[in-house]
């Protein structure tokens, strides 16, 4: 366990730790949902269309993480693949589909419990940062509807850094664009892979954002279930 107190810079992922990915984007596959009237075409129901996007959506994102892919497949393949599940051959409602959900969920403001109060919190004694595998338009349009770019002295997505977590280069340029030192810095987030070993590769101490309580075996430096807990250990 490292000392709290030698801590100056605390990194933030964004989807899915501050940014509620997924109260969001079921808000968004909702209205296209009915809008499109996908029913009518064989979409079983709106559940259907949002747990398909979510286990897709999460293999095409862990192919991005691994370099195998690039953000224009991701936004290519994603609805085609959900359309074809629901054997719906159609590109043009594929392309419409993907336009509009790349343009209305970034504008969405939910934010995962506490996000807000434990922000405020924070920011009276530590420089804050955001390190983020997302694009840079979209990313910047999600920390301005949701006001969470007040907050944040950097932000560094993989877009900006040439390199994507967990590669140790991105936090190597974060921790040098924050003005910082590993030993005074720890990363915030919530994926065991991209987070917290790329983090710990590079030296820096961890907190493991863990809402859903998964079992695990990787070597965390802290873990919560709640942001709330932060309060805990700061």
């Amino acid at each position: 366990m490292g000392k709290i107190n030698q801590y100056k810079h605390i990194f933030f992922d964004l989807d899915h730790t501050l940014w509620d990915y997924e109260k969001n984007s079921e808000e968004v596959l909702n209205e296209l949902f009915l809008k499109y009237q996908l029913e009518k075409l064989g979409v079983i129901s709106c559940n259907h269309f949002q747990e398909c996007f979510e286990h897709i959506n999460k293999d095409l994102w862990n192919e991005f993480n691994k370099n195998k892919i690039n953000r224009d497949t991701i936004r290519e393949q994603r609805f085609l693949r959900i359309l074809n599940q629901f054997q719906i051959d159609d590109a043009e409602l594929s392309s419409k589909l993907s336009d509009e959900y790349l343009m209305l969920c970034p504008t969405k403001p939910h934010l995962m419990p506490f996000t807000i109060e434990v922000l405020q919190y924070l920011k009276e004694n530590y420089q804050l940062h955001i390190l983020t595998n997302g694009f840079n338009d979209v990313q910047k349009i999600k920390l301005e509807k949701s006001n969470l770019h007040p907050y944040f002295a950097t932000v560094v997505t993989s877009d900006s850094a040439g390199y994507k977590k967990p590669m140790t280069s991105i936090f190597k340029y974060a921790v040098e664009k924050a003005d910082a030192r590993i030993e005074e810095s720890i990363m915030i987030g919530d994926n065991l892979q991209t987070d917290i070993l790329g983090a710990r590769n590079f030296g820096m101490d961890t907190v493991y954002y863990n809402p859903g309580k998964e079992k695990h075996k990787s070597r965390v430096t802290h873990e919560i279930d709640c942001l709330s807990q932060l309060k805990t250990i700061f």
